[in-house]
């Protein structure tokens, strides 16, 4: 692990006398709550995540499992984006909005204990416009792995020197992230995502998405090495989408970083 990154990431860390994570059950976050254990001690971290429709219940599970095997006290909000009609109409700031409730709820819970709050966005997140970026700005919440130079691989790189078992996990955006620009987010939608990933899962596949793009219509996307076997099952994938009501109009390549 490259040492001059840690001590970058420690120089962020040394601003404060602990820190809160918003934490989401992915590896950007939770390397970040365990350098910042590393460096302060899991009494004086505090993990926050926000429990809401659009957060899988594998990634709440995941995050939970972090939490415990760091020894830090995990709080969880209740977020209810799902009731702003700015999140709904998914105009392209849904992240903005998003976040925008995160931050609200969480940031006065840190402020309880004195902490700043913190997320997990890295240096290569800086090479694409995130809305959500802009509200935590303006909530003055903490990227320490962005501001240390961290890369998406450097991420991985230290969650596995510190042996996480989120190390090696794939990506995994919220579920509202599946649905396409223009298309109102609702608990259907989502629902339908949430249920039609657990089933590709228990099939066997390992990286994939299950879109929204269009009124009662779905799109599934493969990792590459797992293209050729989706396309062969077309039939039953298309039985599946039928099954929650809608019709199945493509299968695609995944691709990191696309959204609906």
């Amino acid at each position: 692990m490259n040492k001059a990154l840690i001590s970058a990431l420690n120089a962020q860390f040394e601003r404060h006398d602990g820190m809160a994570v918003a934490v989401s059950g992915g590896v950007d976050s939770s390397l970040l709550l365990a350098a910042a254990c590393n460096f302060y001690s899991a009494e004086n971290c505090l993990a926050i995540i926000a429990v809401s429709p659009s957060l899988a219940a594998s990634e709440l599970s995941d995050a939970r499992q972090v939490c415990r095997s760091l020894g830090v006290q995990l709080i969880e909000i209740q977020s209810n984006e799902i009731r702003n009609a700015d999140y709904v109409v998914n105009k392209g700031d849904r992240c903005y909005w998003c976040k925008q409730e995160l931050f609200t709820l969480a940031v006065p819970i840190a402020a309880q204990k004195n902490l700043p709050l913190a997320y997990g966005e890295n240096f290569d997140d800086l090479q694409q416009p995130r809305a959500g970026r802009k509200s935590a700005e303006q909530h003055n919440v903490l990227a320490p792995l962005r501001d240390a130079k961290f890369t998406k691989d450097d991420v991985r790189k230290y969650a596995r020197f510190l042996k996480l078992d989120v190390a090696d996990k794939p990506a995994a955006p919220c579920l509202a992230s599946r649905i396409a620009v223009g298309q109102a987010v609702s608990l259907e939608s989502l629902n339908i995502v949430a249920e039609i990933e657990i089933q590709l899962r228990d099939w066997g596949y390992k990286i994939f998405r299950s879109r929204v793009v269009g009124e009662g219509q779905l799109s599934f996307e493969f990792a590459d090495e797992e293209l050729a076997a989706a396309d062969e099952q077309r039939d039953k994938l298309a039985a599946l989408a039928r099954s929650h009501g809608c019709e199945l109009v493509a299968i695609a390549a995944y691709r990191s970083g696309s959204v609906a």
